[in-house]
């Protein structure tokens, strides 16, 4: 049977246009549990009292996504390491800030909500059980995984994330797009070439540029002067709250 549902007119497997066409959805898996976790109630919790209120998040987040975009592949990367010594190597206050206990054998442990740190087996878990594959590279971030994914992707690629700097693979010609979500999991601003021209003023390999240079309170990297002068100002984005939920919460960026 042809992978993609595509077949010739005389009934054979159209296989160039399956590679060619499978739409291809990475979710930047950390971004959007956190989302999650602050957008949900912790009232959620498992019979035995384990909060669950990422996991319930994340997996409605999931379904949504699913269910308005129906990609043909679906991929949660994940940080096998959230701080790599190589990158600390190039900039040692990359992430500074949120290392909790420095290790010499393995990645730093990160800052993370008391309550949400144990939840992170279980999404590993329940993606597991749902059939989401899940990747990680030792030494890598989500990021890095994103940015080969897609790199290598022969047909069009939608990248679900809270974090700006993946605006950087915005392509329209190779049809590469952020989803990145603004309230609940009902909203999700649209990022392509266009949209960047029109908020910034430029497109993604400018986009690049400026993400390099731009410092970021996630990341504690310091910003140059003339892209500090060229910023933006922000502010925190309030987020509605969850199906379900009648709590309100600040957006959290993690990445």
């Amino acid at each position: 049977m042809c992978p993609g549902g595509h077949r010739t007119a005389d009934g054979r497997c159209g296989i160039i246009v399956c590679v060619t066409t499978r739409r291809l959805m990475l979710l930047d898996t950390a971004s959007l549990y956190y989302r999650a976790y602050f957008g949900v109630p912790d009232s959620v919790k498992a019979p035995d009292g384990t909060p669950v209120n990422a996991v319930r998040g994340l997996l409605d987040f999931i379904g949504r996504l699913v269910q308005d975009h129906r990609p043909d592949d679906l991929v949660a990367c994940m940080d096998a390491d959230w701080r790599p010594h190589w990158r600390v190597e190039l900039i040692p206050s990359y992430k500074a800030h949120r290392v909790a206990q420095e290790t010499e054998t393995g990645p730093d442990l990160e800052e993370t909500p008391d309550t949400l740190a144990p939840q992170v087996p279980i999404i590993e878990a329940a993606l597991d059980a749902f059939g989401i594959a899940r990747v990680g590279v030792a030494g890598y971030e989500a990021d890095d995984v994103i940015g080969t994914l897609t790199a290598r992707a022969t047909g069009p690629v939608d990248i679900v994330t809270g974090d700006r700097d993946l605006y950087q693979l915005v392509d329209d010609a190779r049809q590469r797009r952020v989803l990145y979500p603004l309230k609940g999991v009902g909203t999700l601003q649209v990022t392509d070439e266009s949209w960047l021209r029109e908020k910034y003023g430029w497109t993604a390999p400018a986009t690049r540029t400026w993400r390099c240079c731009a410092a970021t309170r996630a990341t504690a990297c310091r910003a140059s002067p003339a892209s500090a002068r060229r910023r933006r100002p922000s502010s925190s984005t309030p987020t509605a709250a969850w199906p379900g939920s009648s709590r309100r919460s600040t957006t959290r960026s993690r990445s």
